[in-house]
C-alpha cells in the first residue's frame, strides 16, 4: 500500500472520528469553540512557535498551549518563560512545561496595559531566544480569522504525525528551460557487441559460469572460452595449421636467402605466403572484429572482455555450438549513457546552450546533472511527423545508477540565462490538472487553499506567475492531506468533551 494511500485512509478516519465527537457536542455548552481560539505564530529559522489561546474578558486572563517545533517536529528537551511584556519589560511570566512532546500550556493575566506584548523566552540547543509572538488585545471579542475562501484547520500534533512542512515563497532565479520526452540510450563510446570469431561450441570443461545478463565484468576479464570446430568451413583450427606452416616456412626462407641459398624469387613467394595465411588466422582472432581479446589456447580460444562494463544481453549458453558471427553479448558502461529528448522545436532553438539537465524516471527519481555531468551529441531542428517537435541527443553521467537502457524519462533541459521570480519548491503545488493550487499557512493551524499561475520550473523550484506573494508562507511536504480536507472540514486531533 503505497504512503499516499495510507495517509488518505487516515485523513478519512479522523474526520469520521471528528464527526462524530462533533455531533455529539451539540447536546452540550462548549467552552472550548473552535472559532473562539486567537492565534500568534512566529516562524524563525527552522523554529516555529504557535499559540492557541482564549480570550476571558471577565477574569483578565488568557489561556491556551504554546507549540513548539523545530525542523517541522516537536521539540522534545526545552527550557522557557511565556509572558506579558508591557513599555519594554517583562510584567508577569510563567515556566513553560511540557505535557507532551512540543505542547506546553500556559494562563496569563493583563496587568496594567490592555494590549501587552506575548513574549516567550526559550533555551534550546544551547542557544538562547527572545521572541514577539505578537500584541494580545484585552477587549479584542472573537479573533479574526483570515478573508479567505477556502480555509482549513489542522491540529499541530496531526501535523507532526502527517510531516508536514512549509516554507517561504521567495525571489529566486531561475534559468531558462525546455522540457521534453526521452528514452535513455546505450553510448555506442562504451557499448560493445561481442560475437564469435570461429565456428565451434562453447566450452563447459572448465566449469565456468558464463556471464548472465545485468553481470558487471572488468576489462580483460574472461568472458568464455570457445572449442573450435575440427573441420568446417570456417575451421579456425585449418587456418592456424596453414599459418603455423606458412610461418615455418617462411622464417626457413629467411635463413636460406642470408646464405644466398634460395632464389629472391622462391623466397618472396613464401613470404607472400606467409602474410596471406597470418590475415586469414587473424580474421578468426581479431579483437577489433569481434568486439573481445581472444587468446590461443591451442584447443581452445579464451574471450576476454576489452572493456568494463555490464552485460546488456547474453546469447552464450554453455555447451551451445555456434558459427563465426554468432551475438554472445552485448557490454556497456552503465554510468555514460545517451538521452534522446523530443521536445518544442521553437523552445528549443530558445536555449542554443545546454548547461545542465534534470530528468525524471517513471520511479519519479530526479537526477540532476551539471555542465561537467551533461554534453550536447547532437541537435536536429527539423520537426518530427507533428511538425512541432525537434530531437535532441545528450551524453550524460549516470554515477548514481538512477538511469536504465530504453527507460522512458521526462527530460528538462537548462539554458544559460537566469531571472529573478518569486518561487516555491515544486512540492508545493498541487496539480488539478486544470489548475494549480498551493496551500498557505495564515497560523500553525490554519491552511488557505489558493489557485495560483506556474511559470518555467528548474533546481527544485516553481516560478509563481501570479497568486502569491513574497514571504508568503506555502506547504512544502504533506500536501495532499490537505487537498483531501478542502471542504471547510475541521480536524482536531485533542478535542476533549
Amino acid at each position: 500500500m503505497t504512503l499516499q494511500r495510507l495517509v488518505s485512509l487516515l485523513i478519512i478516519f479522523v474526520v469520521i472520528a471528528f464527526t462524530a465527537c462533533h455531533d455529539h457536542d451539540h447536546d452540550h455548552t462548549d467552552d472550548h469553540a473552535h472559532d473562539e481560539y486567537h492565534r500568534l505564530t512566529h516562524w524563525e529559522g527552522s523554529l516555529e512557535l504557535f499559540a492557541r489561546f482564549e480570550l476571558h474578558e471577565n477574569s483578565g486572563r488568557i489561556e491556551g498551549d504554546l507549540f513548539v517545533s523545530e525542523n517541522n517536529l516537536p521539540v522534545r528537551e526545552f527550557n522557557g518563560e511565556i509572558g506579558f511584556m508591557e513599555n519594554g519589560r517583562i510584567v508577569i511570566s510563567q515556566d513553560l512545561n511540557q505535557t507532551r512532546d512540543g505542547i506546553f500550556p500556559f494562563e496569563l493575566y493583563f496587568q496594567d496595559s490592555d494590549e501587552p506584548m506575548l513574549i516567550v523566552s526559550l533555551r534550546l540547543n544551547g542557544e538562547e531566544f527572545d521572541i514577539n509572538l505578537g500584541t494580545v488585545n484585552r477587549f479584542a471579542g472573537h479573533p479574526e480569522e483570515p478573508d479567505v475562501d477556502q480555509l482549513v484547520e489542522l491540529d499541530k500534533t496531526m501535523q507532526w504525525r502527517m510531516l508536514i512542512a512549509s516554507g517561504y515563497a521567495e525571489v529566486a532565479d531561475i534559468p531558462m528551460s525546455v522540457t521534453g520526452f526521452g528514452s535513455v540510450l546505450y553510448n555506442p563510446v562504451y557499448y560493445r557487441e561481442i560475437t564469435s570469431p570461429v565456428d565451434g561450441h562453447i566450452d563447459s570443461s572448465n566449469f565456468s559460469i558464463v556471464p548472465a545478463s545485468g553481470t558487471r565484468v572488468q576489462a580483460d576479464e574472461r568472458l568464455l572460452s570457445i572449442s573450435p570446430s575440427l573441420s568446417s568451413e570456417n575451421s579456425w583450427l585449418d587456418y592456424r595449421l596453414a599459418f603455423r606452416q606458412a610461418e615455418e616456412a617462411y622464417e626457413r626462407a629467411k635463413r636460406l636467402i642470408e646464405n644466398n641459398a634460395i632464389s629472391l624469387r622462391e623466397y618472396q613467394e613464401r613470404e607472400r605466403e606467409y602474410l596471406v595465411r597470418k590475415n586469414g588466422y587473424e580474421h578468426f582472432t581479431s579483437g577489433n572484429r569481434h568486439g573481445v581479446q581472444v587468446q590461443d589456447g591451442e584447443t581452445q580460444l579464451y574471450l576476454y572482455s576489452i572493456q568494463g562494463g555490464v552485460v546488456a544481453e547474453s546469447h552464450a549458453v554453455t555447451g551451445r555450438n555456434i558459427k563465426q558471427g554468432d551475438p554472445l553479448f552485448t557490454i556497456f558502461d552503465p554510468t555514460r549513457l545517451w538521452i534522446e529528448v523530443l521536445a518544442y522545436r521553437d523552445e528549443l532553438i530558445s536555449i542554443p546552450e545546454i548547461t545542465g539537465a534534470e530528468i525524471l524516471t517513471g520511479r519519479n527519481e530526479l537526477v540532476t546533472l551539471n555542465a561537467t555531468q551533461v554534453s550536447l551529441v547532437s541537435r536536429d531542428l527539423r520537426s518530427d511527423e507533428s511538425g512541432n517537435r525537434s530531437k535532441i541527443t545528450l551524453a550524460v553521467e549516470n554515477s548514481d545508477g538512477l538511469l536504465s537502457l530504453n527507460q522512458p524519462v521526462r527530460v528538462r533541459l537548462k539554458g544559460d540565462e537566469g531571472r529573478s521570480v518569486l518561487a516555491v519548491p515544486n512540492e508545493a503545488i498541487f496539480d488539478n490538472e486544470s489548475y494549480k493550487v498551493v496551500f498557505v499557512m495564515h497560523s500553525g493551524d490554519q491552511f488557505e487553499r489558493r489557485m495560483v499561475q506556474t511559470g518555467t520550473s528548474y533546481g527544485g523550484l516553481t516560478a509563481i506567475t501570479s497568486g502569491l506573494v513574497a514571504g508568503e508562507r506555502v506547504v512544502t511536504k504533506g500536501i495532499y492531506p490537505l487537498h483531501l480536507m478542502t471542504g471547510n472540514v475541521q480536524i482536531e486531533d485533542d478535542h476533549e468533551h
